[in-house]
């Protein structure tokens, strides 16, 4: 019901042409927001039956008058433009806005206090079409909805801009390479004259590097997931392998740290020292009463001599 907007401009030729206080309920009793079940449309049919109740519905204030003394559901005037322009002295204070605001609401009496009144639902007229109010709930809901509507596409647009390198993670800007400036001091340029290009080179130079840049870029992305790819691999190959970064060199014993570009060099300029030969010890064992000469052992031709000389002294 909130989607419907109804209008009748017979209805309203009939009525007088125009809107006013006094038709406005009746106007509102043709619309498909009616309720027929009503006391605004048992009020109107004992009218045209009963002389009695003729006078209830001449007037907007008395039929309203006489539904206040009646329980159940109905459908009054909330919001009258006329009566709010209107001054004590008869004249408008502003031009009316011709619009005008019905509820539906339930009544119900009570023993000694006021009635109880419920809203039910609210309505508005704006020159002779009627639209239904929506509730509360409804505006809220569709807030909601909008809102999470818009988040769900930023997020499938924004889904697409990171981009991930192995040197820079993920990223929503391309990385740029920075430039040293040539105007801080302590600088110096380090390209070569051998590559600048000649003058009459460099606007198809220019040409050349516009093409290009579209096949790099297309192939970028291409060269990053291999990238990542290589990366993971050599990650899962070598992920748990050590070196030193300073090895040791030398022998056992005597071991030395030394710079990894050394180690060819030490181990190329001191070759491998040979094994040493193991011999068995000697002993020497002096005798008493013998003196040995130049601390050398006697051998066999001596002693016989010696023994002949004894010999020769003893006869």
């Amino acid at each position: 019901m909130e989607e419907i907007l109804w209008r009748s401009p017979p209805h309203v030729q009939m009525m007088g042409g125009y809107l006013h206080s006094n038709n406005i309920l009746y106007y509102f009793a043709e619309s498909p927001f009616f309720d027929p079940t009503s006391n605004n449309a048992s009020l109107a049919i004992q009218a045209n039956y009963n002389e009695a109740f003729r006078h209830f519905v001449e007037t907007r204030e008395a039929f309203e008058g006489r539904l206040k003394t009646m329980q159940g559901l109905e459908f009054v005037v909330s919001y009258d433009p006329i009566q709010a322009a209107a001054q004590p002295d008869g004249r408008f204070a502003h031009e009316p806005s011709n619009i005008w605001v019905i509820r539906k609401q339930n009544r119900r009496k009570r023993t000694g206090l006021e009635d109880e009144v419920v809203v039910l639902s609210t309505y508005f007229i704006v020159g002779d079409c009627i639209y239904m109010a929506p509730s509360v709930a409804s505006v809220v809901g569709n807030r909601i909805l909008s809102a999470v509507t818009s988040l769900t596409s930023l997020l499938k647009t924004a889904s697409t801009l990171p981009t991930f390198t192995p040197s820079h993670g993920h990223t929503y800007m391309p990385p740029a390479l920075k430039q040293a400036d040539a105007s801080q001091p302590g600088t110096q340029s380090q390209q070569s004259k051998e590559n600048t290009p000649l003058p009459d080179a460099d606007a198809a130079g220019k040409a050349s590097l516009v093409g290009s840049s579209q096949v790099v870029g297309t192939g970028s992305n291409v060269q990053d997931t291999r990238t990542l790819a290589e990366s993971f691999n050599l990650l899962r190959r070598y992920g748990e392998e050590f070196m030193d970064e300073h090895p040791l060199v030398g022998e056992p014993g005597s071991f030395i740290l030394s710079r990894v570009n050394d180690t060819d060099r030490t181990s190329a300029a001191k070759p491998p020292a040979p094994a040493a030969k193991v011999g068995t010890p000697q002993v020497r064992v002096d005798t008493p009463g013998k003196v040995s000469e130049k601390g050398a052992t006697p051998s066999g031709s001596e002693e016989n001599k010696m023994r002949k000389k004894k010999t020769k002294v003893g006869n």
